[in-house]
């Protein structure tokens, strides 16, 4: 048994995976699914009809070393694995254990991105909500193994139909490690998350268009490779020396002459000084974020 199960069992205290347990019971037994063990789940655990789980026993391992990747251990042996991705910098993934709470076979995700623009994304595939907001499940990126999401834990779509069938209510996933790698230079489309009618939270989701996964210094419309306002490999269609939301020579918050405050839709490390020009975002758009978008965010 991995110690990162074994060591969730302490006797006499409900731990995760006691919660986990019941989470299980409940919903094989046609209860109320919210792992809390009150009179009517002691009524059904001590009566003749009760249904044991007929899974057998399984537990999941998300790693952020680099690459990243989730395991899934079943009845003594680990069964499964594959590429994934957790949450940016700007909404990582929390480390801990938690068991699945809620699935859908297919869902729309809805909810805000770190940078406030606000997404729905139909057709979401095999969702298994484990903390809050934060979800295994499928996702169409380019390449899997760095994080890519805003809390959720991406698979390819195909992985992640094995892992519906393996992985139930009450299963524990257990998220650890801290991602060291690289990213590469282009970035996957976004996509978000949120756990519905339970009330948890939009707290995860996917990628917000930046490699580094949707920091303040990246594009508040989270374009793939630039600003979503600006075209789609950077503020080449924008302006010469601004982006399209601003003019010739700034944008527009900041008239011909710049903007002291910065470019919302632009870069957030912005137009420090204006002049004629953003002085940290010229030319051919922002030195931190130039023609092939904000280094920082894309």
């Amino acid at each position: 048994m991995p110690s990162q199960l074994s060591n969730q069992w302490v006797p006499n205290s409900y731990t995760v995976m006691t919660e986990g347990a019941v989470l299980a019971f409940e919903n094989q037994n046609g209860l109320t699914i919210d792992g809390t063990a009150g009179p009517t789940v002691w009524e059904k655990l001590l009566s003749s009809s009760a249904v044991a789980d007929p899974q057998p026993y399984s537990y999941v391992l998300v790693s952020k070393s680099t690459p990243e990747q989730l395991q899934i251990w079943q009845n003594g042996s680990w069964v499964y694995s594959s590429l994934a991705n957790t949450g940016v910098p700007a909404a990582p993934t929390q480390n801990g254990t938690f068991a699945v709470y809620l699935r859908y076979r297919s869902q729309t995700m809805r909810g805000y991105n770190p940078n406030g623009t606000y997404y729905v994304d139909p057709g979401i595939p095999y969702v298994n909500y484990f903390n809050g907001g934060d979800a295994i499940h499928g996702f169409n990126r380019a390449s899997y193994g760095f994080p890519q999401s805003v809390g959720c834990v991406e698979l390819p779509p195909s992985h992640a139909q094995v892992v519906w069938g393996l992985i139930n209510y009450g299963t524990l996933v257990t998220v650890q490690g801290t991602y060291t790698g690289g990213y590469p230079s282009s970035n996957p489309t976004p996509a978000k998350s949120n756990p519905g009618s339970t009330g948890k939270g939009n707290t995860s989701g996917h990628s917000t268009g930046n490699t580094t996964g949707g920091n303040s210094t990246g594009n508040s419309t989270g374009n793939s490779t630039g600003n979503s306002t600006g075209g789609s490999t950077g503020n080449t269609t924008g302006n010469s020396t601004g982006n399209t939301t601003g003019n010739s020579t700034g944008n527009s918050t900041g008239g011909s002459t710049g903007n002291t405050t910065g470019n919302t839709t632009g870069n957030s490390t912005g137009n420090s000084t204006g002049g004629t020009g953003n002085t940290t975002g010229n030319g051919t758009g922002n030195v931190t974020g130039n023609s092939t978008g904000n280094t920082a965010g894309n």
